[in-house]
Formats: structure tokens, sequence, C-alpha cells
């Protein structure tokens, strides 16, 4: 589903950029998805439920690498209506 996705999550950065500074990069994307990953997940709201059990399967689906599964739950949700 995600080969257009390449395996460097940061294909914005410069090919020279310091290995120190795209590895902060990267941390830092994976944190950021997280945070989103976690603010969802709390949701209480009932008509938002299948909202969180997709998103919970995408985790599942990515162990360790949230970015991932933000991004095949964001491409999810662009094919379902009324989302």
């Amino acid at each position: 589903m995600f080969q257009s996705v390449p395996s460097d999550p940061d294909p914005w950065m410069a090919g020279d950029t310091p290995d120190e500074i795209r590895q902060f990069a990267i941390e830092s994307l994976r944190w950021q998805a997280q945070e989103i990953i976690d603010e969802v997940l709390s949701g209480r709201e009932p008509g938002e439920e299948l909202a969180r059990a997709r998103l919970r399967r995408c985790v599942a689906n990515h162990p360790g690498k949230p970015e991932r599964a933000l991004l095949e739950q964001l491409t999810i949700n662009r094919k379902v209506p009324g989302i």
C-alpha cells in the first residue's frame, strides 16, 4: 500500500545533512506522530470510535513506527466518504 513512501522518512532534507541532525528529525517526527495518535485514542466521543479502531489497527500494523501508522490512517480517511 505504501510503496511510494520512501524508506527514509526524511526525504525533504538535503543528502548532505549530518547524521545527528537527520536522526533528531526522525525522532522528532516519530514523537509528534505518537502525540497525535495518543490524543486521538484518548478521545471518548462515541461517534469517533470507528476512527479510533482504524487507528489502533494502523498502529498494530506498524509497531514502533507511529509516523507510518498515522500516514496509513490519514490515507484511509481520505478514501472514506464523509470523513
